[in-house]
């Protein structure tokens, strides 16, 4: 009954993944529709052409499963290969939605996502008395599906809608597969977990360093002041505490999805919670993954910087800024994600 309760909070699980990843799509979200037929389709086509040439090393003699670590090299290769196959089998589904780099990285991730939740019923159905296998796989094993894959996202985009960088997409498909072996060896004996855990560290950090890249590259970005300055008729809402002058009067609102700020009348200062801070971070300035929040004054503890040029009120969770000084701060993140993922992967970004 547990293992039963297990498999379906693994495939709740991935619906709430699909959610999840569709938040770093922040310039043109994709369908959540169109997100679930990638993960069901492709996860199912990713799994049926792994067991497939699974079978076929194994009609040759190959047991990929024996134990040995040079065996996990047919895994990585096998079933990085087969997700990529089955994006290039969802390209009829999704082509209308392929327009800007971060759609490749989420459908790609969307193929990782299916190719995993499957992978976990096997494994469950394969081992009636091993209950906690599930609830280990889903917490690691999902998320690193996703991350191992997504450096191919970007490759196939490129390829497929710039009729181009089929190199790059080959040098996406070794790394990834490569990378998913490395992990493989680094899992299956306690004494490798050292390196497993700079394999996962590793595979976060270029994950996060891809999304800022393609949503800074994005044909829909714009500026927060681009945004502010061409933002029609914002309503007039009750208003923020100023952080700078004390102001509480109904205030001009400024929505974007969830983003939301408030024009100070009487300063000009911009307002917002401390959530939404960090939503415009992501969406402006191309930043993801672990942002510091650091005090600003000893003698007042509440008031804290979630980067620069702002400041926030732990009490009151309110952020306060100037438009034209965090604006360029947002403009310095986004050319900072370029600079860092151009050198990381040149070879990705910059096909040869």
């Amino acid at each position: 009954m547990l293992k039963l309760i297990l498999i379906a909070l693994s495939f709740v699980f991935g619906i709430l993944t699909v959610r999840y990843l569709r938040k770093y799509d922040v310039h043109e979200k994709e369908p959540f529709g169109k997100m679930l037929a990638v993960t069901a389709w492709g996860g199912l086509v990713s799994i049926a052409l792994s067991l497939f040439l699974y079978s076929v090393l194994h009609t040759n003699g190959i047991n990929v499963r024996a134990g040995f670590p040079f065996s996990y090299f047919f895994i990585g290769f096998i079933e990085e290969g087969a997700k990529l196959v089955a994006l290039f089998l969802c390209w009829g589904l999704i082509r209308n939605e392929m327009d800007e780099p971060t759609d490749g990285l989420i459908y790609m991730a969307c193929v990782a996502l299916g190719f995993s939740l499957i992978e976990n019923y096997f494994y469950a159905a394969r081992n009636p008395s091993t209950t906690p296998l599930i609830a280990i796989r889903l917490i690691i094993c999902t998320p690193m599906h996703i991350a191992f894959s997504i450096v191919m996202g970007l490759a196939f985009f490129r390829a497929l809608r710039h009729r181009g960088g089929w190199n790059a997409l080959l040098w996406a498909y070794v790394f990834a597969s490569v990378y998913h072996t490395l992990y493989d060896i680094f899992v299956s004996w306690w004494y490798l977990l050292p390196g497993l855990y700079l394999v996962i560290k590793g595979a976060y950090g270029w994950m996060y360093r891809l999304l800022g890249y393609t949503a800074a590259t994005s044909p829909f970005r714009i500026s927060l002041t681009e945004f502010i300055h061409t933002h029609e008729a914002p309503q007039i809402e009750a208003g923020l505490e100023c952080l700078d002058c004390g102001s509480t009067a109904p205030k001009p609102t400024y929505t974007l999805g969830k983003i939301c700020l408030q024009r100070c009348d009487a300063c000009g200062a911009l307002l917002c919670s401390r959530r939404t801070l960090v939503q415009i971070m992501h969406h402006f300035g191309s930043t993801f993954g672990h942002l510091k929040i650091r005090p600003i004054r000893r003698q007042q503890k509440n008031l804290c910087v979630l980067g620069e040029a702002n400041r926030i009120d732990r009490k009151k969770g309110i952020a306060c800024f100037r438009l034209d000084e965090f604006d360029a701060v947002l403009e310095k993140m986004s050319r900072t994600a370029l600079t860092k993922a151009e050198r990381r992967w040149r070879h990705l970004i910059r096909p040869t």
